[in-house]
């Protein structure tokens, strides 16, 4: 599925801003996931190792990643990525919604997160949460594009909106069971897209057996901070691949002046290039 009519984009973004989220289906191919979450599992085994420890945590804390499998930064590992980190309607979208109330409607955003998992068995449920936003602000500050990479179901852990949550002025209360919580039925190839600001957790599983990868992509207006330092960790090699697009995608036009004498502008003209990195072997 490539673009969609300003139709269909308004109704879309119309349930985005009631409901707090909206799926939409056959946004690319079952062989599309298959391959995506074949480089998934293969980039998990070749990087999980080398992860940073996020110290002692609670069994449901948000960074208890030893209960799922986790991937993170797939920009610096394969261009290909680029498919759904640019998908024509995932961009449609997020150009009304990550512009909307800026200046002249037409600031920039940018893609500030990249991470991808797939729970494991036993896993607990996640806490409800919001990612990056402040409660209760009448205009998307982050947006959320979430891949479904392989069906998600109750069974297997899926994810959990509560609708309507986004509206609110306060954040989740941590364990409080909440009774209109909602749980994502999904087929591969969907995306959900949800606001940063929309109480979403994730459900665990006793008897999952099969992979569940899901692709989460932040995108963020501009002058929010991203999760990881793109000028830090993108591989020339990689960088000398990316078009202009792309390098905007993540942010590289966005980066701070170093000094007065450098440029006095935080949105740059041109683009900064990254600082020499390799991936661990």
């Amino acid at each position: 599925m490539q673009k969609i009519s300003k139709k269909r984009i308004k109704l879309i973004i119309d349930e985005i801003k009631q409901r707090g989220f909206a799926i939409i289906p056959n946004a690319i191919t079952k062989k599309d996931c298959d391959i995506f979450c074949s480089q998934l599992n293969n980039d998990y085994e070749k990087y999980s190792k080398f992860y940073a420890s996020p110290g002692k945590v609670k069994k449901t804390s948000l960074q208890a990643k030893s209960l799922e499998k986790t991937a993170f930064n797939l920009h610096n590992k394969n261009i290909n990525w680029f498919k759904l980190f640019q998908h024509p309607i995932v961009i449609q979208i997020l150009d009304i919604l990550l512009k909307e109330g800026s200046f002249k409607n037409n600031e920039p955003y940018y893609l500030n997160n990249i991470s991808a998992r797939s729970p494991l068995k036993n896993s607990h449920n996640q806490q409800l949460h919001i990612d990056g936003g402040l409660p209760g602000v009448n205009y998307l500050l982050r947006a959320n594009a979430l891949w479904c990479l392989n069906d998600f179901n109750k069974s297997n852990g899926t994810t959990t909106v509560l609708p309507g949550s986004h509206k609110k002025m306060t954040y989740p209360i941590n364990n409080k069971t909440y009774n209109k919580l909602r749980y994502i039925n999904a087929k591969a190839g969907s995306v959900i897209i949800f606001g940063g600001s929309l109480w979403h957790g994730g459900s665990g599983g006793k008897n999952i057996d099969t992979d569940r990868w899901g692709l989460i992509l932040g995108y963020a207006r501009w002058w929010i901070k991203p999760a990881f330092d793109f000028t830090k960790n993108t591989p020339i090699k990689i960088y000398n691949k990316l078009n202009n697009t792309q390098k905007k995608l993540l942010g590289l036009h966005l980066t701070p002046p170093k000094d007065e004498f450098t440029r006095v502008r935080r949105i740059s003209d041109t683009f900064e290039k990254p600082i020499k990195y390799f991936l661990p072997k």
